[in-house]
């Protein structure tokens, strides 16, 4: 009985073999786009507090993500021609140390190796990165669409509630904040002053959200309370999560909205009425 269980498993792992190189499975480059999880290198699980990935720019055919504790990236070649071919060019990557290495060094050590890719029993959603013996090396699953992303955010966005105070801006100024996506900045007026910063996300967290180097001007005004509650929330602010049309900022990765300590609304509607009022203004100046 040992000897036949034996012999089914060496099987089972042959047919795994000969199938990463099976071309009914092949996938056109265009498959790859986005990001995936990295959930299994050489045969064994990958389980750790921060998940390995990578992500596939098919247009400018270039590769980033996380090995595990550092920032990697790079470029991939694929042959349109040749469906499920795939070779990574060299992949650099940040510096840091970690407590357990040994993932990012499988990570890195397999994707040097892969020669071609292939989905894992008919689901697109999972793939196989294979080398040239067509051995399984990593497999690959697709992450799910975030509830949230950073691209939600463009615009310019005012500031409703501060730690439940509610913001009241005054017929000059209404305190705001806009996201430069292109350049990764912020800016906008907090009651008095102008700041301007620089925003910065967590890799693989969607929600994440902090923002650094917050300069102002220098201005004295009569309220300077509602200018110092603002700068004290953006300085505490690790996520964001939107709902209705407002951005709610948070102090914690968990905090649900309930927690939020500042709200956002969207400025278009404050827009429309500065519009109308400058239109109602010049109406009346044509008719004097």
């Amino acid at each position: 009985m040992k000897k036949l269980v034996l012999k089914m498993m060496a099987v089972c792992a042959g047919a795994l073999i000969v199938s990463c190189g099976s071309g009914k499975n092949m996938l056109s480059v265009s498959s790859l786009d986005g990001e995936w999880n990295i959930t299994e290198v050489d045969g064994q699980k990958i389980s750790t507090e921060r998940m390995p990935f990578i992500g596939f720019d098919v247009a400018q055919k270039r590769i980033y993500g996380n090995s595990g504790c550092n920032r990697m990236m790079g470029s991939f070649e694929a042959d349109s021609l040749k469906p499920g071919t795939l070779k990574f060019g060299q992949i650099g990557s940040t510096r840091m140390m970690c407590p357990d290495m040994k993932t990012e060094q499988m990570v890195l050590g397999a994707l040097d190796k892969v020669t071609s890719f292939q989905t894992v029993s008919d689901k697109p959603d999972v793939i196989t990165l294979c080398n040239q013996d067509g051995r399984p090396l990593m497999t690959l699953e697709k992450k799910a669409a975030p509830e949230v992303s950073l691209s939600d955010l463009s615009g310019e966005w005012v500031i409703e509630l501060v730690n439940g105070k509610k913001i009241v801006g005054t017929a000059e100024v209404t305190p705001f904040i806009g996201f430069n996506l292109d350049e990764s900045r912020i800016y906008g007026n907090v009651g008095c002053n102008t700041i301007n910063g620089a925003l910065t996300q967590e890799d693989g967290k969607p929600n994440s959200l902090r923002f650094d180097n917050v300069a102002t001007t220098m201005m004295m005004c009569p309220d300077m309370e509602t200018e110092t509650i603002v700068l004290n929330a953006l300085n505490e602010t690790k996520s964001f999560s939107m709902k209705d049309d407002k951005v709610y900022l948070l102090q914690k990765m968990k905090n649900r909205i309930p927690n939020a300590f500042m709200t956002l609304e969207a400025f278009g509607s404050y827009l429309k009425i500065y519009v109308l009022y400058d239109y109602a203004s010049n109406l009346m100046s044509n008719k004097n």
